[in-house]
């Protein structure tokens, strides 16, 4: 199989302790990615981030500086858009961002598995929706009667004829 590489400028302000975040994957096979992860925090802070399984678990992931005031892991994991919290360890309280599914920090759905142009769902017609078709369908009819019934008559007689004539004349 071949190796699907997308590559995203985009991320998202994390705000709080944190800078920009990005998030970047490449299919492996068909049920794992390779992730790189980066968020922007102050140098020389150790920085954890938290991928969130829903319904299963999560793992903690110590993300190393890779430049001053970068922090990036690369890693494989199963193909599944995670919930990301960051956390700056030994800052205090409060020192954990908002959570971001990797679709927010810039992974392609397609990579996850994730249809974006799903068909969209065709309504169930109600019974009340149904009853107002019929309800159109009979107006309609009723209006082809009504003009059938008051078209006028093409087909005139000559005596038609003579008592319009006789009528004209004075």
């Amino acid at each position: 199989m071949g190796w699907l590489l997308v590559a995203s400028s985009t991320g998202v302000e994390v705000g709080g302790f944190f800078g920009r975040a990005e998030a970047s994957a490449r299919q492996v096979n068909s049920e794992q990615i390779e992730l790189v992860l980066s968020v922007e925090a102050e140098a020389g802070e150790a920085v954890i981030a938290h991928l969130i399984e829903p319904g299963t678990g999560q793992q903690a992931l110590p993300l190393p500086e890779t430049s001053t005031g970068v922090y990036k892991i690369i890693i494989e994991v199963r193909k599944v858009n995670y919930i990301v919290v960051f956390e700056l360890l030994g800052s205090g309280v409060g020192s954990q961002s908002q959570p971001f599914q990797l679709t927010d920090l810039g992974v392609m759905p397609a990579v996850l598995g994730i249809l974006t142009n799903a068909p969209a769902e065709i309504p169930e017609s109600s019974p009340a929706r149904s009853w107002g078709w019929v309800g159109l369908g009979l107006a309609a009819l009723s209006l082809m009667a009504l003009a059938f019934w008051a078209w006028p008559n093409k087909e005139q007689t000559p005596s038609d004829f003579a008592k319009t004539e006789a009528d004209v004349t004075l």
